[in-house]
């Protein structure tokens, strides 16, 4: 192992988590997307960031759990629809050859930044009825935005919906590390309660679905090729900037960082692929 790939994973486990600690998402897409660049293998990335955000993910969903910030209804729909399609990504991940993997997975990176930037860019309102949100909350969105149409006229249930977004970011998981950004969004924009249990449910469910990836990716890879190492190292960067996280999410508003994010995961992905096809 080299010292370089080493400190990028140190570098992309501090960039990951200073972003996640500030807007609440970004630590798997934005480290995923720094280790690729930095010549980490797309199988190595991705099983790096699930293993470190098994034990991330399991202390962030049981303080949310703690602060009453689930809705347990939406858990089982989201986290077995979840652990299916990252199973299944990640099982196509191992199989696929590896100039396939250096260009294809920069691209769902790249279409990740495309949506946290329109996130942000056409950002809804959302307008909770006291302080702190109960589960009784509704949200104002633009009238006739395409998500809530569609949501409302082809999936009537909400389990449906719930296991739709649960597939797809349960995939976009198991070939690029990406849960939250998909999910949370997706969830936020398909409910009418406060977002405060979007955040705590993605959060509480994304545990599972990383634990399952890396059980997938351990079994592949084997003790011996599995990046224990590189998992450790990505642990080490999230440790030095968490703090620093929650200081400045005190001090800059979500949009712009979500702005910088998108922005920044276009750039840093563009690169990637435009080293993929040299």
């Amino acid at each position: 192992m080299s010292v370089l790939i080493l400190m990028t994973v140190v570098a992309a486990g501090a960039a990951g988590q200073l972003v996640d600690a500030i807007a609440g998402m970004g630590f798997g897409v934005l480290a995923s997307s720094i280790m690729l660049a930095g010549g980490v293998s797309p199988v190595l990335a991705v099983s790096i960031v699930n293993a470190a955000k098994v034990g991330s993910g399991l202390a962030s969903g049981l303080s949310h759990w703690r602060f009453g910030n689930i809705n347990w209804s939406w858990v089982a729909p989201l986290a077995i629809a979840g652990v299916v399609g990252g199973i299944a990504a990640a099982l196509m991940l191992t199989r696929l050859p590896l100039g396939a993997t250096r260009l294809g997975v920069p691209v769902v990176l790249l279409a990740m930044g495309l949506l946290l930037l329109r996130r942000y860019v056409l950002a809804v309102r959302l307008l909770p009825r006291v302080a702190g949100g109960s589960i009784d909350e509704v949200a104002v969105a633009p009238r006739g935005f395409w998500p809530m149409r569609v949501g409302a006229a082809v999936l009537a249930r909400p389990s449906v919906r719930l296991a739709g977004i649960g597939v797809v970011a349960g995939a976009l998981n198991g070939v690029s590390g990406a849960f939250g950004p998909f999910a949370t969004t997706a969830v936020m924009l398909t409910s009418s309660q406060h977002p405060r249990f979007a955040i705590g449910t993605v959060n509480f469910v994304e545990f599972f679905v990383a634990a399952a990836i890396s059980a997938t990716l351990f079994l592949q890879l084997g003790l011996s090729g599995f990046p224990w190492q590189l998992t450790l190292a990505l642990v080490a960067g999230s440790l030095v900037t968490a703090p620093l996280g929650a200081f400045v999410s005190r001090h800059i508003p979500a949009r712009h960082l979500g702005l910088i994010v998108g922005i920044t995961l276009i750039v840093i992905n563009v690169w990637s692929i435009g080293r993929a096809l040299v």
